[in-house]
């Protein structure tokens, strides 16, 4: 068989991650979000109050990146900045009401798709999925040019 390569482990990576972002783009249409700014709502939700580039180091993209999507969403109405009260110079973000709304309609959506993700694989096998990929995330990390750089540098370098 001549494609046996698009079944390695690095392929398989691949394909997967660009599936799940595929299909999440197009589950997110109908709310006019893409995931990435699905996912700066989940954690300003979870975290509450944060900076810009506290929030872009969790979400691993680039502050400018951030910049775009903070505004999308402050348009919307599911953001808002607010000038933080030690430091005049740094915006603090945090999620509305709206914000709040739209994650809890949302969340049907996000566990379809996890489900589907999910579909035929165990328990057991998800918690060792899990325990495998942040082992290779943290391999990764460690991996020779990298170690040392977190996810917002890494992403920035190479403009991903």
């Amino acid at each position: 068989m001549k494609r046996k390569w698009m079944e390695s482990g690095f392929m398989l990576i691949q394909q997967v991650a660009h599936l799940v972002k595929y299909q999440a783009m197009r589950e997110m249409e109908s709310f006019h979000l893409k995931p990435n700014q699905v996912g700066i709502m989940f954690i300003l939700r979870s975290e509450g109050e944060l900076s810009q580039r506290e929030l872009a180091k969790l979400i691993g993209i680039t502050p400018p990146s951030m910049t775009v999507a903070l505004r999308k969403l402050e348009k919307q109405g599911y953001v808002q900045r607010k000038v933080d009260e030690k430091d005049q110079r740094i915006q603090r973000i945090t999620i509305t009401d709206q914000g709040a709304d739209c994650l809890n309609e949302l969340k049907e959506t996000m566990h379809m798709l996890e489900a589907g993700l999910y579909e035929g694989i165990s328990g057991e096998e998800r918690k060792e999925l899990q325990r495998i990929m942040l082992r290779m995330r943290t391999n990764m990390l460690n991996y020779k040019e990298i170690q040392g750089m977190d996810m917002c540098s890494i992403m920035e370098e190479r403009h991903l």
